[in-house]
């Protein structure tokens, strides 16, 4: 199953990509109209962030006394989160919890691996800040702060104070942490509960145990927590020399300037509605550069080039990391033919029930697939099929799908039927290659592995639990 989410992953990244095609290519563009010794210096810089980021974490997890993690580790977790966070609204709290199950997963108690995730992120938010409070300061001497600075330097304050108090109280008053988190999970039981289900037994208590331990750890490695606070801050530092660089690279010098662009850049992905606040940063950059007197164009070459170098390209290489995490990894290197087999009919099952459901939606909502028009040009049989065909040719693929997940033979031959058809009409008839090698390429790959489709389709295989086998009377 987590190979067929790893698809799924792959194909999202290609849509993000493909989606901002225009964008990317003002980058590539812009790029080549700046100094080149500059950008390459950014570049680095950008490397050097995400590499003290990584050294923030790990210091972080040895202050919480969990040392099982490397560095390595702790930099594909890094580039996974840029990657992570672009597709959830709530990103800070996704990748905060996608760090959590990562540390979970390496054998971490919860209230620890939730103390390690939230120490790495005081860091930063600390210097970041602190680089706020400098921007504050250079946009109010220029006659420049606005209502949407002062409000996310708040909130980013009140994160700040959030956070630091939950050490503060599992040190100080361990009974109200107690109570917090039994609050806490009285309130995520109510909402789960609407779907019959609960959290386990203790879930607060046993969270506020590890806390207050990480606690007491923390307040007696003082050494541990100043060196993963000074790590976190060294990273917001680079991000903020990663701007200014760039705009030296376009003849911007002017610094303060820069610094308070980057401040409120920062901000601006706290309270932007957009994940990793896309298009919201750019546009604040350039509105800070542009107010304190620069010229426009130079103002959205730098912005745009910014958001390149510090976002999409670790956006990249988060998408190519992302299977090393312990989430999709396995530890057993050496599945078992059953496993292998499962694997296999995810895999294909997940392939055609995408190409499904984008036919499907091809048919009733054409507009909402326009931005991906290239990635689904290689998936649309709109040529072949249209109107109510179209449709029922898209229930037809999930509805085999899920016969090849359950690896049933018959969904596996219908399938191969059907491939086959397409890529015969698509090939001759409307020299679609596109199509038609991909269709080819699906046959392929079902045909090297049919050993996987091995079940009959019965009445027990759609059974939820075995049948109790009825014991016999004398």
């Amino acid at each position: 199953m987590k190979k067929a989410l790893l698809i799924i992953v792959a194909i999202v990244a290609c849509c993000a990509l493909l989606a901002n095609a225009d964008y990317l290519m003002d980058f590539v563009n812009t790029v080549a109209t700046g100094a080149v010794v500059p950008i390459v210096i950014a570049c680095v810089v950008m490397l050097l962030r995400h590499l003290t980021q990584a050294m923030s974490y790990k210091t972080a997890f040895d202050a919480v006394d969990f040392k099982e993690t490397t560095l390595w580790q702790d930099i594909v977790l890094i580039f996974s989160l840029v990657f992570i966070n672009t597709f959830c609204l709530f990103s800070g709290a996704t990748g905060v919890a996608f760090i959590i199950d990562d540390l979970r997963r390496k054998g971490a108690p919860i209230g620890t691996a939730t103390s390690g995730a939230i120490l790495s992120q005081i860091g930063y938010f600390a210097a970041v800040f602190v680089i706020c409070i400098i921007g504050f300061i250079t946009m109010a001497l220029s006659g420049q702060v606005n209502t949407f600075f002062v409000v996310g330097g708040g909130l980013l304050a009140l994160v700040l104070f959030g956070l630091s108090s939950l050490f503060v109280l599992g040190y100080f008053k361990p009974d109200v942490l107690y109570w917090l988190f039994d609050k806490i999970e009285w309130i995520i039981n109510k909402v789960i509960g609407i779907f019959k289900k609960s959290l386990a037994p203790a879930w607060g208590s046993s969270n506020a145990d590890s806390m207050i331990k990480s606690s007491r750890v923390l307040a007696h490695n003082p050494t541990g927590t100043i060196v993963s606070v000074s790590w976190a801050s060294l990273s917001a530092i680079l991000n903020m020399l990663c701007l200014v660089a760039i705009g030296f690279a376009f003849g911007y010098t002017e610094v303060p300037v820069l610094v308070a662009a980057f401040a409120l850049a920062a901000v601006s992905v706290i309270v932007s509605p957009t994940p990793q606040g896309v298009g919201v940063v750019e546009a604040a950059i350039a509105a800070i550069i542009t107010g304190a007197g620069g010229d426009l164009s130079t103002a959205t070459a730098i912005a745009l080039v910014y958001r390149g170098i510090m976002f999409w390209l670790p956006f990249c290489i988060g998408a190519l990391l992302l299977g090393q995490t312990d989430f999709f990894s396995s530890k057993d290197k050496k599945a078992d033919p059953e496993q292998q087999k499962k694997d296999v009919a995810w895999v294909s099952g997940t392939f055609v029930g995408i190409t499904g459901l984008v036919n499907i939606g091809l048919n009733f909502v054409p507009q909402l697939f326009e931005p991906y028009a290239a990635a689904i040009q290689f998936i649309n049989f709109g040529d072949i099929f249209f109107g109510p065909t179209l449709g029922i040719m898209g229930v037809l693929l999930l509805v085999l799908a899920v016969g090849l997940v359950m690896r049933f033979h018959t969904a596996w031959g219908l399938t191969m039927v059907l491939l086959v058809l397409v890529a015969a009409v698509e090939f001759l008839f409307y020299a679609t290659i596109t199509v038609a090698a991909v269709m080819v390429a699906l046959i392929v790959w079902l045909t090297w592995h049919r050993y996987a489709f091995d079940k009959p389709i019965t009445q027990d295989a759609f059974r939820l639990t075995p049948r109790k086998r009825e014991g016999k009377t004398a």
